[in-house]
């Protein structure tokens, strides 16, 4: 016995424990606070994100937005930005971005391409014999000085998990010095294969350390995480597109699905599938022209939808899409 008590005083990696009693008290305080309003989630500019979600992103949680190459991620990622910082006023916080496949000027020249409704191939006078108005270029203009007032910051330079993560501590540490009450910080990764691996490590090994370190900081500092993610080629394979019944994506169709499935609170599955060719959509025949649809395989609190999205890629972003007055159209899905 005494041997057994020289190893616990002398352990120093023993884990801290709380009683239920704290937990419950937490919990308590946790529920009225949202109760009286003086917590609230981000709204999002999409009322069906917001309606699966608790009121939009709630923090401490971390949501992965998986998609093939022309479904949007990008544009959801970057509406989702500047939209935290018009939607949510009065919340104290800062956005990080980490875009390791663009340029931090080409992300705001979308997000003008929105705000003006042009193409950026417009925008940058693109088209032969075709250049941009003066009355255009001077509407880019004070567009870029309103969005000069936000607090966003880009890290458009690659770098490696453990970067990544002293990037985010050193960012959520600057912006609380001396603070009694902390900046949140909205954390965004796209896309998350474009990180650094250690060298000779696997892309899912990869995958799994973001998402353990995510885990580790949402627990200790007032974070949201939002990553992007790519499918597995699988769902392309003329077999599923040619079968209704299996154009719907699942967990398996997610490069790296255990990691991001075990500890996200929301993944959410962006489809275009009127870009892959598809000519109606899914077991029922849903239309394509000009629609998006987000699958929410997994919602940790609430139980996983579609939801049916209006294509405005041209102009990089992704609108709620109400037919004939039906308000939020949400069909329920099965998730395997």
């Amino acid at each position: 016995m005494a041997e057994i008590q020289n190893q616990v005083s002398n352990s120093s990696s023993s884990l801290k424990s709380i009683s239920i009693e704290t937990a419950a008290m937490q919990a308590i305080d946790y529920i009225k606070q949202r109760k009286e309003g003086t917590i609230k989630s981000l709204l999002t500019p999409w009322h069906k994100f917001n309606y699966v979600g608790l009121g939009g992103l709630e923090w401490h949680n971390i949501i992965t937005i998986a998609g093939m190459s022309g479904s949007g991620k990008t544009a959801i990622l970057n509406e989702l930005e500047t939209a935290l910082c018009e939607l949510n006023p009065q919340e104290d916080m800062e956005i990080l971005s980490f875009n390791f496949e663009m340029l931090a000027r080409n992300l705001i020249s979308r997000k003008l391409s929105k705000a003006m409704t042009l193409s950026t191939k417009e925008l940058h006078s693109g088209f032969e014999g075709q250049v941009l108005e003066e009355k255009d270029y001077e509407k880019a203009v004070k567009e870029a000085k309103r969005l000069a007032n936000y607090k966003i910051s880009y890290v458009d330079t690659p770098g490696n998990v453990e970067q990544i993560e002293k990037t985010i501590l050193k960012k959520y540490h600057d912006m609380n010095r001396g603070k009694k009450e902390h900046t949140g910080l909205v954390v965004l990764l796209d896309h998350s294969l474009l990180v650094k691996k250690r060298k000779g490590g696997q892309e899912r090994e990869l995958l799994m350390e973001i998402m353990e370190m995510f885990n580790s900081l949402k627990k200790i500092i007032k974070v949201v995480f939002v990553i992007a993610s790519q499918m597995n080629r699988e769902i392309e394979q003329l077999e599923r597109m040619d079968n209704p019944n299996m154009h719907f994506p699942k967990k398996r169709d997610i490069f790296g699905g255990d990691g991001l499935y075990m500890y996200s609170d929301i993944v959410m599955v962006t489809m275009n599938p009127e870009y892959m060719g598809i000519i109606q959509y899914g077991p029922n025949s849903w239309p394509v022209k000009d629609r998006i649809y987000w699958h929410f395989l997994k919602v940790r609190e609430g139980e996983p939808v579609v939801a049916q999205m209006r294509n405005m890629l041209k102009y990089n972003r992704v609108e709620d899409f109400v037919e004939r007055g039906t308000g939020i159209n949400m069909n329920e899905i099965t998730e395997d």
